[in-house]
């Protein structure tokens, strides 16, 4: 598998990280000023401005696509749960959060929750296969911009999860294992019924990765949520930004940062098996991880999702493990 570049920086301040991480991943990037592109955010929260895409960062990434990499066109697009959740729509969230001001920067505004659900993708569910439909934003580059959250499934939130919002709204509980009925009737704290949607969720969003790859990811870590994320959480000051078009390195490093190890992560194992990416990274641009690294507080299940991890090692041989990579390399030999 062909390695992709990846770059960390550490930056406080939200009126330069963004130049600084595009300057720097921007040599090896595919993309064309002819190009169309999106930029998928994350609006996960109704009012919780922790859990979502901070509109600042968006508005920096514009400016410079349009300003450094001569791109014209440009939509900010979303399908947001904390919309559907909150019985509003993606467009309430949009001005709620400021969205709206995109449109001052030539960008326009695309919401995903109405446009055409064509594409069907089969999911694993606790009631057995079931079928999802989902869409394509009609674009040439897609980049995902999310921050980095704790979850109650996965043991963090990053660019891989965010794609649930091209799913049709009332069928994104099903990426998770069950349906909304179902999922009121499991206790995730004691239910032998968690580890199957631990199960289930992993591989349904490798599944969807492998529908709608996204081009590059930047993860926006001056903000994250830790504890109860990836919407109740409480947020955390960390300061640093990750950027590449291997969106399962992204994940990968960004895990780390966060004081995980990405073994603890399944979705990360399954999509490197599946040819999606590299869950190891190496020669990571810019920062040190190890200067970087700040441990979140875990979720309240966290102990629970590695339990997943020892129960499958042990009664499923043939369920997806961490493969026996090296440990990613670490410290100043491994930065450019």
């Amino acid at each position: 598998m062909k390695r992709k570049e990846i770059v960390l920086i550490k930056e406080t301040k939200q009126n330069e990280f963004v130049r600084k991480i595009m300057d720097s991943i921007a040599p090896f990037l595919s993309i064309r000023p002819g190009d169309r592109v999106a930029i998928k955010i994350n609006l996960s929260g109704a009012k919780e401005i922790y859990a979502n895409t901070h509109y600042e960062t968006v508005d920096s990434l514009i400016q410079y696509l349009r300003d450094k990499l001569a791109i014209q066109r440009i939509a900010v697009v979303e399908g947001s749960d904390g919309a559907f959740f909150s019985a509003k729509t993606t467009w309430d969230i949009f001005y709620k959060f400021k969205y709206k001001e995109v449109e001052l920067q030539g960008a326009t505004l695309g919401d995903l929750d109405e446009l055409p659900h064509e594409h069907s993708l089969q999911v694993e569910t606790i009631s057995g296969p079931q079928q999802v439909q989902f869409c394509r934003y009609p674009a040439d580059y897609l980049i995902l911009v999310v921050p980095p959250k704790t979850h109650n499934i996965f043991p963090v939130s990053l660019s891989i999860p965010n794609l649930i919002g091209f799913v049709k709204p009332e069928q994104r509980v099903l990426m998770f294992g069950a349906s909304a009925q179902e999922m009121k009737r499991i206790n995730f704290s004691q239910s032998e019924k968690y580890f199957q949607l631990v199960s289930f969720a992993n591989r349904n969003f490798v599944a969807l990765l492998k529908q709608i790859p996204p081009s590059l990811v930047l993860i926006d870590g001056l903000y994250g949520m830790e504890g109860k994320g990836p919407i109740k959480g409480s947020p955390v000051f960390h300061g640093f930004a990750i950027a590449s078009e291997d969106p399962v390195a992204a994940d990968a490093l960004a895990t780390h940062v966060m004081g995980f190890s990405p073994d603890d992560v399944p979705y990360l194992d399954m999509a490197f098996r599946a040819g999606l990416g590299n869950n190891r990274w190496q020669n990571v641009i810019g920062s040190d991880p190890q200067l970087v690294k700040f441990p979140y507080r875990p979720h309240p299940l966290f102990q629970r999702q590695r339990k997943y991890r020892e129960r499958a090692a042990a009664s499923a041989p043939g369920e997806p493990l961490p493969s026996p990579a090296p440990p990613a390399e670490e410290g100043p030999a491994a930065i450019k």
